[in-house]
């Protein structure tokens, strides 16, 4: 399942933890909800099966909040304006809640293709949405966090997925704070992994995970200690 590798590959071509949330080993009987900052709603549509559904909120980026409350498998795929899958956002079994980041990057996002066996919803909400986290954060899934501390070292833990095969998939990505342009690849890995990278200032976060990670920061002011 290296759906998250395969995707980055592609595009190289062309104050207190925050409680997770996602799939775990044992699956739960609803979806968990989601953190969020508040803001308004641009877009919401549901659904309780497959479906292929146009964004309308335009070229800006947004982040998607995305649940599923169905036992079997849930995979939303982001598509392009021929409605060719240019990012592969959720790939997974059973209730599951993450959220997602689109059109923060030079590949424009304008449909959403979702395969499900049961009841699901997606909401399109404005990059504002995404927390805020001091020090250090915990999720269990793929989402959207805001950094504003100064340059530092940011230390990633990625625990593995005990329900994928190769012990699943961790991508993570900084883009600009208004989310409207990359910036660096903090990681990209299969497996259960733990490293470092550079921070250089204020970004959004954005972390696609099979399972539960972690992030830190320790901040080093205008240089690197050697």
């Amino acid at each position: 399942m290296k759906w998250f590798q395969r995707d980055r590959t592609e595009q190289q071509a062309g104050a207190a933890p925050l409680t997770g949330v996602g799939k775990s080993g044992a699956l739960p009987e609803r979806a968990p909800q989601l953190l969020t900052a508040g803001g308004p709603v641009l877009q919401r549509f549901g659904g309780d099966g497959d479906r292929v559904t146009h964004l309308t909120t335009g070229a800006e980026p947004v982040i998607l909040d995305i649940t599923h409350q169905g036992a079997g498998h849930f995979v939303v795929d982001a598509l392009d304006g021929g409605l060719h899958s240019r990012s592969q956002l959720v790939y997974t079994e059973g209730p599951f809640a993450c959220r997602s980041l689109v059109n923060a990057d030079d590949r424009p996002v304008q449909a959403l293709r979702v395969q499900a066996d049961g009841p699901w919803m997606i909401e399109a909400t404005v990059v504002s949405s995404a927390l805020t986290w001091i020090g250090s954060a915990q999720r269990s899934a793929s989402d959207v966090l805001r950094y504003e501390g100064g340059p530092g070292i940011a230390t990633l833990r990625y625990e593995g997925d005990p329900l994928s095969e190769d012990g699943g998939c961790f991508l993570v990505d900084t883009f600009k704070p208004g989310g409207d342009g990359f910036l660096d690849e903090l990681a990209n890995h299969v497996g259960p992994w733990r490293g470092e990278a550079p921070l250089s200032g204020p970004c959004l976060i954005h972390a696609r995970s099979d399972g539960p990670w972690s992030i830190s920061v320790r901040t080093t002011g205008s240089s690197v200690p050697s």
